[in-house]
C-alpha cells in the first residue's frame, strides 16, 4: 500500500523520513525497511523462503542493501509508473501532493 494514502504512516508508526527514502513491510508488530521488505515481500508473495537467503550469507545482506539505497536514491530517474498521489489524487494525502 502507498505510504501517501490518508492514515497509512500513523497506522504503520513509520514517519514520512522513513516512507521517502524505503520501501516497508509491516505485520503486526514487524517492520522491516530496505533490501528486507522487498524480499520478505517477494517471500510471501511467492510463498518461498527462497527470496530471504542471501541475507544468511555473510555481507550478502549489506550488499544488497547498499544496492538497494542506490536504487532508491535514483528512482525518480528510473523509467516507471505514474507517482501515486497522481493516479489516485482522491485517495492521497494533500502533504504528499505536491
Amino acid at each position: 500500500m502507498a505510504a501517501q494514502a490518508h492514515g497509512v504512516r500513523e497506522r504503520t508508526g513509520l514517519t514520512r523520513d522513513q516512507t521517502d527514502v524505503a520501501a516497508w513491510t509491516v505485520a503486526d508488530d514487524i517492520v522491516v525497511g530496505g533490501a528486507r521488505a522487498i524480499s520478505l515481500m517477494l517471500a510471501v508473495a511467492w510463498d518461498s523462503s527462497l527470496p530471504m537467503f542471501p541475507f544468511r550469507v555473510p555481507g550478502a545482506g549489506w550488499v544488497l542493501d547498499r544496492l538497494y539505497e542506490l536504487i532508491a536514491a535514483n528512482r525518480r530517474r528510473l523509467p516507471g509508473e505514474r507517482p501515486w498521489c497522481l493516479s489516485h489524487p482522491d485517495r492521497c494525502d494533500p502533504l504528499d501532493a505536491t
